[in-house]
């Protein structure tokens, strides 16, 4: 973890700030990006994505990416229509390292508590 966020960390007290989402789920979410990213159907993809998410055996970041990119590809949808409120749902903000590094290291089962815990709570 420390890793992928400490080219951003400036410094020691800023690794909580940056990090702190790889130990908690959000309890709330950005209220400008959540406006901005969250659409009316987007409860709908999000439940698509912890289906996709929930059916990869090899739990890697290259192998979640690469699942997850062939769906989104597959729909025909642009990438900013899933990447950014799958983002929002583990992070609470649009900030972060690559996000799929960030499913790796938070697991399968927190992944999926998270996505669902956002559509619980915007739609």
């Amino acid at each position: 973890m420390v890793s992928l966020i400490k080219e951003r960390a400036v410094f020691v007290k800023d690794f909580w700030n940056l990090s702190n989402y790889f130990f908690e789920t959000p309890t709330s979410y950005n209220e400008k990006a959540s406006r901005k990213q969250w659409k009316e159907n987007t409860g709908e993809l999000m439940e698509e994505v912890a289906s996709i998410i929930t059916s990869i055996d090899d739990f890697s970041s290259t192998t979640i990416e690469k699942t997850v990119k062939d769906w989104i590809t597959s729909k025909e949808m642009g990438f900013g229509k899933i990447m950014q409120p799958l983002r929002l749902a583990l992070v609470g903000d649009m900030k972060g390292p690559h996000l799929f590094d960030i499913i790796e290291m938070i697991g399968k089962e927190e992944s999926i508590i998270r996505i669902h815990k956002i559509i619980n709570t915007l739609s």
